[in-house]
């Protein structure tokens, strides 16, 4: 599926992780993610899902199933929080690569987040 090989690597870049950190965050080899994105092999349906978490994309975008790479949220947007609006003043105030590194600890926060709710009888 090349279009799944070329979307795991696009996703990953926008997310502004290196192949080695995904790896990490995956809890996979660098080698393995490397054959998901050059096409060397498929990955399964858990790791599908924890790439699309990790990267904050829809596995139906990964897949080549839709045109967008999240799901549509049609709510409206819930008003900024005091402390939403202080993190948006600092954010403003920050160099691109500390914004990058503040990017990568709210990626694996929220991919741990994600690790921590699953059922251990499923995990490896």
């Amino acid at each position: 599926m090349k279009i799944l090989s070329q979307r795991l690597r696009e996703a990953r870049e926008k997310a502004g992780l290196k192949q080695i950190e995904a790896s990490k965050l995956l809890g996979i080899s660098n080698g393995t993610l490397s054959g998901y994105e050059r096409e060397y092999r498929d990955p399964d349906t858990d790791s599908l899902h924890k790439m699309a978490e990790l990267y904050g994309v829809s596995v139906d975008w990964l897949l080549g199933k839709s045109t967008s790479s999240s799901e549509k949220d049609t709510s409206p947007p819930e008003p900024m929080s005091e402390q939403d609006t202080v993190m948006f003043r600092n954010w403003k105030r920050m160099t691109e690569d500390e914004k990058q590194e503040a990017l990568n600890v709210i990626h694996y926060i929220l991919y741990r987040k994600n690790t921590d709710n699953e059922d251990p009888d499923q995990k490896e």
